[in-house]
């Protein structure tokens, strides 16, 4: 920056504080997908550092199996963890996409609470990334939650994944910095009439690091979850 333009900022901020021009914040750093067309998707090249991202849709979308395909790739670097409410995981079936089992942790908690708490312990322990799947019923508390939970993220720098069956609700749509949108839009078949995966519309619902508003369609290879 020319050193006139910085004096004149400084005494702007001098005179007006808060509200004179300043340098916007450097980027978010992002963690990358695993997939290369949900990377491009986040507008930011992943997932954001250090912030909550939401993955939301019907069952059957595809979404817990793009949550999983990053969370596979995410063991490949360090320890990753799964908060598996609803207790649906199988971790046999992240070794399909290489996952590094000895490098997950599987938490299945009794109540919100309990994977709150989780959460927060293993993110200052170290752990990279951590999916949270939420059950599809209202998520009674979450709300109280997420502010501690979101501070101590950051300051580990944290990625956190909130995988969702439902709407989103109002303190979810708040505290994410990136909602995504999945809907499954066609069954993809072989030639010989097995399965061959599910065709997926996705959009970015929200978007605090890069404009919103994008659209996206791929097929995720069967199996699907």
């Amino acid at each position: 920056m020319p050193d006139r333009l910085q004096q004149a900022i400084t005494v702007l901020q001098t005179r007006f504080g808060s509200a004179a021009p300043r340098p916007a914040a450097p980027p978010c750093p992002a963690r990358p997908t695993g997939i290369s067309e949900l990377d491009a998707l986040t507008g930011i090249g992943g997932w954001p550092v250090g912030r909550l991202s939401l993955l939301a849709g019907p069952r059957g979308s595809g979404k817990r199996t793009l949550a999983q395909r990053s969370i596979a790739a995410a063991s490949q670097e360090g320890p990753v963890a799964y908060v598996d409410i609803p207790g649906r995981l199988d971790p046999e079936f992240l070794s399909r996409f290489d996952a590094r089992l000895d490098h997950l942790l599987v938490v299945r908690p009794k109540s919100i609470k309990e994977a709150m708490a989780s959460v927060r312990v293993l993110a200052r322990a170290g752990v990279d990334l951590i999916a949270i799947d939420l059950p599809r019923t209202r998520s009674s508390g979450l709300d109280a939650e997420l502010p501690n939970l979101l501070h101590r993220a950051a300051e580990a720098e944290c990625t956190l994944l909130l995988i969702h069956d439902a709407d989103a609700e109002d303190a979810i749509r708040y505290y994410a910095s990136l909602i995504l949108s999945f809907q499954r839009s066609a069954w993809i078949f072989r030639r010989d009439g097995d399965l061959e995966g599910l065709q997926v519309d996705a959009a970015v619902v929200k978007n605090r690091l890069a404009p919103p508003g994008q659209t996206a369609r791929w097929i995720i290879p069967y199996p699907i979850a």
